[in-house]
């Protein structure tokens, strides 16, 4: 029965199934897109080397950018050395290349922290021979010892250097290591230029408060821990030595001890503004950055908020900080921050107040114009702070009506600027109730709320676009255009009046978006990305710039001819 039943079910089927010959009944094909443009015929290529051996390097990796490739793009270097991206729109492009134990570099670059020079390339364009030799990091080492002369195991080493960061010069984390047993460190992969070493200990094998600063310890008769300490033995960054380091340059004997100094205990209460104890948060202690070096923040000492409000920070040395804290247990973020000197002996009863945060609100706006609106909802607005070591929210994305809020804001400077894709677009306003602050810093009090807040962008920019070249016409690439307000009030961090752009592989270089107005305009070398923020040096180099006048929209040409 059971063979019966599958002959009749086989006999079933053959007699459903069309002949060979049989038309076929019509079947659902997804749509094909009519006109879809062929993907871009652009390329790069180029070859990756050591430069001490011209030995090529597998594996670095190749990173290119620019606004037609917003998210970029990134390849590594085959067995030979050699990067191939293909598919690229026309554009301008910047080419950067990396390989652990080398250094970084960017196309064209000549020194540390510099920008390289870009490359344009026009539509359909094969741009071959973009060669890197990449020099190996500069190194650090030596020992670090105790108070008596014997090796510090476990010891945290941090190499620092000087670098502009958002317009301030500030001394910056560039590498790190741990000593072994032999008190022994090594800090690679470093770029030339000068640098200050410190150590400091997190588990010191002594009698006193030890342990890391910021954690509870019992009550001793005396604390003492081993202080930060720079080379060559120095309390702080201003008595500290730089160590200078050439292009893959060793310098194996920076041994200084370590100084045990006496420390003190912080200890108190955080509350609320009402006068009821904070349940939560986070507490922090930094070197006051008017009396250090650079805006050097130093060691952070910190801990948290226990419920009844106390906290204790130990191991402190002696010196000048300011006091932050930070809580959210009402709901609404809270903040504090209070000066406090550190002599000797410990510092009881230490009462912070939190205050709440205060907030930004506003709109944005795309005045109709030929650029169609960019997409509200991709934009974003940020508040940051003028002042080293704030928390709190700092940007805030703006909703499809172009609407934005920014709440949990410190009190203290902030300035507001846009953020996201504005492709064509620039700032032109910031207003408060009419009243411009585009380039005002806004001193937000705590728990205040600004509102009527306008953010106004235009597609009308300017633009400063001209050509370096020697007076025999070869182009010159390795200079830098800078661009500066004649008014010296924008003179100052993250000013919208300062502005600089690197001339391509054909000398032609372009500046676009600044507001309109009077401007110095001087080809420079500077020695480091930023430096063009420091008023001393804009004062050393306007007597021998050119001046012009932009207005909205206005597009100027100037050329510069320098000496070969």
């Amino acid at each position: 029965m059971l063979i019966a039943s599958l002959c009749a079910c086989a006999a079933v089927l053959g007699a459903q199934a069309p002949s060979p010959g049989a038309q076929q009944p019509a079947r659902d094909t997804p749509a094909q897109p009519k006109d879809v443009p062929p993907p871009p015929k652009g390329r790069l290529t180029g070859r990756v080397v050591a430069s001490d051996t011209a030995r090529p390097l597998k594996r670095a990796r190749v990173f290119i950018s620019a606004v037609e490739l917003p998210e970029g793009r990134g390849t590594l270097t085959d067995d030979s050395g050699i990067f191939d991206i293909t598919e690229l729109p026309a554009g301008r492009y910047t080419v950067n290349v990396s390989k652990a134990g080398y250094v970084s570099l960017s196309y064209g670059q000549r020194r540390p922290l510099q920008a390289g020079t870009p490359l344009q390339l026009a539509d359909g364009q094969q741009l071959k021979g973009v060669d890197f030799s990449l020099p190996r990091g500069s190194v650090v080492a030596g020992r670090v010892f105790d108070e008596d002369g014997d090796a510090m195991p476990g010891a945290n080493v941090r190499v620092m250097r000087y670098q502009y960061l958002q317009g301030d010069r500030r001394l910056m984390p560039a590498g790190s290591a741990q000593t072994d047993d032999k008190g022994q460190y090594r800090v690679w992969g470093l770029m030339p230029g000068d640098y200050y070493v410190s150590a400091v200990v997190r588990n010191p094998n002594f009698g006193g408060r030890g342990g890391p600063p910021g954690a509870a310890q019992p009550d001793e008769e005396e604390a003492l821990a081993y202080a930060p300490t720079y080379f060559p033995g120095a309390p702080s960054v201003d008595e500290a030595k730089a160590v200078v380091l050439g292009l893959g340059q060793e310098v194996v004997d920076i041994n200084f001890n370590l100084q045990l100094v006496h420390t003190s205990r912080i200890s108190g209460r955080v509350t609320n503004p009402d006068g009821t104890a904070a349940t939560s948060g986070n507490i922090s202690l930094l070197a006051d950055a008017a009396s250090a070096r650079g805006g050097q923040l130093g060691t952070r000492y910190g801990g948290r908020i226990d419920w009844d409000g106390s906290f204790m920070l130990v191991n402190v040395p002696p010196g000048r900080y300011v006091l932050r804290a930070s809580a959210d247990d009402t709901g609404v973020m809270q903040f504090a921050s209070q000066p406090l000197t550190v002599t000797s002996g410990d510092l009881p009863d230490v009462l912070v107040m939190l205050v709440p945060g205060g907030s930004i609100t506003g709109t944005i706006a795309f005045p109709a114009t030929k650029l169609p609106v960019p997409d509200l909802t991709q934009v974003r607005i940020a508040a940051p702070s003028l002042e080293a070591g704030v928390q709190g929210q700092t940007n805030a994305r703006v909703d499809k009506d172009g609407r934005f809020m920014l709440e949990s804001l410190a009190a203290g400077p902030h300035v507001l600027r846009p953020q996201g894709n504005l492709r064509g677009w620039s700032l032109k306003a910031v207003t408060i109730d009419g009243r411009d602050v585009t380039d005002v810093p806004i001193d937000l009090r705590s728990g205040q709320r600004v509102a009527n807040v306008a953010v106004t962008f235009t597609d009308a920019q300017t633009e400063v676009d001209g050509t370096i070249a020697t007076e025999q016409g070869t182009p010159v690439t390795d200079y830098t255009v800078l661009a500066f307000s004649t008014d010296t009030d924008y003179w100052r961090p993250l000013s919208r009046h300062i502005m600089t752009a690197r001339p391509d592989q054909t000398g032609k270089f372009r500046i676009r978006g600044l507001p309109s107005g009077d401007y110095y305009v001087v080809p420079v070398d500077p020695s480091e990305q930023g430096e063009w923020f420091d008023a001393a040096y804009l004062d050393a180099h306007r007597a021998g710039a050119s001046k012009i006048t932009l207005g909205d929209g206005e597009t100027r040409v100037q050329d510069f001819k320098v000496k070969s």
